[in-house]
């Protein structure tokens, strides 16, 4: 196993500069008869690592993952309207339909088909390096009008075109852009991890727009300019499973929402899909490996 993996991710660490110590948390003092006593309430690792030499935007991206930055939506809580709010408790501005039902991917709980969820701007404005990350299925093949898994204010959107079965992943900035996965749904409740990638400055060898479909890259655009990325900071609302009024309604299921404000690496995505789990409650994180 590797020496350390966040989320199933595993991190490149360079050889003989990886060290764990042991920390107590609290203190012990001395009582009158000279007794000790430990206030210690627990014990933590810190751990100590150097990668191996990484782009700026792969920097940044791990940088993220450590720290557990973004939100996520399990969809999970039994209690009325608590499963709307996500891991760090950002809630729903509006929602309709049934929100919740038991036909899922992790947990006990998905979105239901026909949901209309708004939520607050801040979960992506101003942002330079984004993505997101859902497990989605479809209830029927071949709409007659156009589905929306997410949209962000017409300047990005997540969707299924109308009368085809394609997943594409469209941004805007003084034109459109769209990278699509042909053949990405079935018609059945089968889950299928969908994540859209967009990154701001990309190093050579790094693409600025990718769509990846189970874990893998479906669709990427290279050139900034050509990829029409967008500007995040006049965004009004994020919508999920709508066009924000109430139209063009995703007909399957939604489960394990995530925004994170980094532009994931690909084998940061392919771990996420091979984890075969939940993702983490952000900002908690998953660690394991031979540390």
């Amino acid at each position: 196993m590797a020496f350390l993996r966040i989320n199933g991710h595993t991190v490149a660490v360079e050889v003989d500069s990886a060290s764990m110590e042991l920390v107590e948390v609290g203190n012990s003092s001395k009582s009158y008869d000279g007794t000790t006593i430990n206030l210690r309430r627990r014990l933590k690792r810190k751990l100590s690592f150097t990668t191996t030499p990484l782009s700026e935007a792969d920097a940044l991206a791990l940088q993220g993952l450590v720290r557990g930055q973004g939100e996520y939506w399990s969809f999970d809580a039994a209690s009325t309207g608590e499963y709307l709010y996500s891991s760090r408790g950002t809630g729903a501005e509006e929602s309709a339909g049934n929100a919740q039902v038991s036909t899922n991917k992790f947990g006990g709980y998905s979105l239901d088909p026909g949901t209309v969820l708004i939520y607050p701007k801040s979960v992506v404005t101003g942002l330079k390096d984004f993505t997101v990350n859902a497990w989605i299925s479809d209830a029927s093949s071949n709409p007659g009008t156009e589905d929306r898994i997410l949209l962000d204010a017409g300047n990005l959107k997540l969707t299924r075109s109308s009368g085809a079965n394609d997943l594409k992943f469209i941004t805007a900035n003084s034109g459109t852009h769209t990278l699509t996965k042909s053949s990405a749904w079935d018609g059945t409740s089968n889950f299928k991890m969908v994540t859209a990638v967009i990154r701001s400055n990309p190093e050579t060898g790094e693409n600025a727009k990718e769509l990846y479909y189970n874990g893998s890259s479906a669709a990427s655009e290279s050139n900034v300019a050509t990829a029409k990325i967008p500007d995040l900071s006049g965004t009004s609302e994020v919508t999920v499973g709508n066009d924000g009024g109430d139209a063009q309604i995703w007909t399957g299921y939604i489960d394990e929402l995530m925004f994170v404000p980094y532009a994931a690496t690909s084998s940061i995505v392919s771990a996420w899909y091979a984890m075969g789990k939940a993702m983490s409650s952000l900002p908690k994180v998953y660690v394991d490996g031979d540390i």
